[in-house]
Order: structure tokens, then C-alpha cells, then sequence
């Protein structure tokens, strides 16, 4: 298995992780919502310092494709922190204890919400569509 396939493996373990915000600690689902958006934007790079498992042409045209989705655009925003971003929460600053649900929300500078799950949904078709494509 090359080393983009398993990022991409970690990338869905992470997603996993961000699709379950029933029963959290606020802090902890947070923590998995960051390390979602980290992953998905690196996986950029893995796929560009892969000499063994992908190809060279795919290696150079990645980054253009990966900035021609919006829901990677600002993931890949979040995970550079780019301060034009703000994310929200529903239940506050009570970080320590258990929440029925959690809900995130991405808000840019021109006041549009993205709900962090459809976001993270969104993202992931985005990489699906895009190793389908290059066969990756």
C-alpha cells in the first residue's frame, strides 16, 4: 500500500470521527474536527511526495485540483488557520462534560455558515472524486 492510500485510510478514520458528535465532551470532539481538517488538507502533500505510489503527472496536477473544490479550499484554510474563518459551537464554552449533540459551524468573513459535518462530507467526496479520477 502507498503512502497516499494510507493517508487517505487515516483521512476516512478521522471522518469517521467527525460524523460522531453525539455523546461528547466538547473538547474532544473538537480535537477530532481539527485533526480531520489537518488530514484532508496534507493529503495534498502526500500525494505530491509520493514517488512510488503515484504518478508523476498525477504528483504535479494534484494541488490545481485539490484548490478547484471550495469545500477543500477552506478546509485547507482551517488547517493553516487562516484568520478570515471563525468555527462555532453550539453548546458554548462547557468543554468538560458530555453533550446529546455537538454542532460546529465554519463561519467566513463575509458571514456564511458551513456546518462542519457537511463540510467534512462535502471534502470527502471532494478527495473520492478526485482518486477515482487519477486513479490513486
Amino acid at each position: 500500500m502507498n503512502q497516499a492510500t494510507k493517508q487517505f485510510n487515516r483521512l476516512q478514520r478521522a471522518f469517521l470521527r467527525v460524523l460522531d458528535n453525539q455523546n461528547r465532551k466538547l473538547t474532544d470532539y473538537e480535537d477530532d474536527v481539527w485533526n480531520f481538517f489537518q488530514n484532508c488538507w496534507h493529503l495534498t502533500d502526500w500525494i505530491k511526495t509520493d514517488t512510488q505510489g503515484v504518478a508523476k503527472a498525477t504528483r504535479g496536477k494534484i494541488e490545481g485540483e485539490v484548490n478547484s473544490y471550495p469545500a477543500l479550499v477552506i478546509v485547507g484554510e482551517l488547517a493553516n488557520k487562516r484568520k478570515n474563518l471563525e468555527v462555532t459551537s453550539n453548546v458554548g464554552e462547557e468543554g468538560g462534560k458530555e453533550h446529546p449533540e455537538i454542532v460546529l459551524t465554519v463561519i467566513d468573513k463575509g458571514g456564511d455558515e458551513f456546518p462542519v459535518k457537511k463540510l467534512a462530507t462535502d471534502a470527502m467526496k471532494n478527495w473520492m472524486a478526485i482518486i477515482k479520477k487519477y486513479r490513486i
